[in-house]
């Protein structure tokens, strides 16, 4: 998928890069795209994102346009939250 198209189900990530985190390690900056038209950023660590790329058999941040936004759950530690 290339280009980002929101569905009825919620957002999908219309773009990524990378950019600074407040630790000094670099984040990756994660742009939503909702059904509506709004757009939202948000940062996610390095680990996070690792791990929610291995999950999701994503091998670079191109991969992830237009993708739903669900797919960044994996790499998170939530309790109570399964993917």
């Amino acid at each position: 998928m290339s280009a980002a198209t929101p569905t009825s189900q919620g957002p999908v990530i219309a773009s990524s890069s990378i950019g600074p985190g407040h630790d000094g390690r670099a984040e990756v900056v994660v742009e939503l795209l909702y059904p509506n038209g709004g757009r939202n950023w948000i940062s996610i660590g390095e680990d996070s994102l690792l791990r929610a790329l291995d999950a999701a058999g994503v091998a670079s941040l191109e991969e992830l346009n237009g993708q739903p936004w669900t797919l960044l759950l994996a790499g998170l530690d939530l309790p109570g939250v399964t993917t």
